[in-house]
């Protein structure tokens, strides 16, 4: 009998361990998703310095402000922006997820790229350049 419970404790145990995983893994996705917002948004209305300090750091380890404004100025601006849904890569630099964003401009019409955020320990970050930027 002790072993049964040993067994159902374990058991029980390992559903609430993936509860808590698939959890955590939504709220990575939430948090990813509007960093990316938060980052698209502010292109958007021409904040290229505050959209700079929402990099990842794979970005920033050699990436100045000045050619990261540079960048984003050369890009067609865009007046609406929808996020698709992600996938997710892990390797050793991290984990990462890709997602597609549509943009809608002024004269209506619309391109996909894909953007790229980093899930760091201080939050997610944006991986925004030339190098990483999918589609454009």
């Amino acid at each position: 009998m002790l072993a049964l419970g040993s067994v159902i404790c374990v058991l029980t145990c390992c559903g609430v361990l993936d509860l808590v995983g698939k959890a955590n893994d939504r709220q990575d996705r939430r948090a990813a998703r509007a960093a990316l917002g938060g980052y698209l948004t502010r292109v958007e209305d021409g904040d290229y310095l505050a959209a700079y300090q929402q990099l990842c750091s794979d970005v920033l380890e050699d990436y100045p402000e000045t050619e990261h404004v540079a960048f984003l100025r050369q890009q067609r601006a865009f007046v609406s922006y929808a996020i698709g849904d992600p996938t997710e890569s892990s390797g050793i630099d991290g984990t990462y997820l890709a997602f597609p964003v549509s943009l809608t401009y002024v004269d209506g019409s619309a391109d996909e790229i894909g953007l790229v955020v980093g899930l760091q320990t201080d939050g997610p970050k944006v991986c925004d350049s030339e190098s990483w930027r999918s589609g454009s």
